[in-house]
C-alpha cells in the first residue's frame, strides 16, 4: 500500500511538472531547421595538410 502525505504528493506533482515542461520544451525545438547552401566549386585547389606541428 502506498502512503501519500503532503510532502510526497508535492514531490510527485513537482516531478510531473518538470517532466511536462521538459517534454514541451523539447517538442518546441524540433521545428528549428538550419538552411545550408552547397555551391559547386570549380577551378579551386584544396590542399589538406596532415602533418603535425612537430615535424622535424
Amino acid at each position: 500500500m502506498i502512503i501519500l502525505n503532503k510532502k510526497r504528493l508535492g514531490i510527485i506533482v513537482g516531478m510531473l511538472l518538470v517532466a511536462v515542461f521538459a517534454f514541451s520544451f523539447k517538442i518546441a525545438n524540433i521545428g528549428n531547421t538550419v538552411q545550408t547552401v552547397s555551391l559547386p566549386v570549380s577551378g579551386k585547389v584544396i590542399v589538406i595538410d596532415a602533418r603535425s606541428w612537430k615535424t622535424g
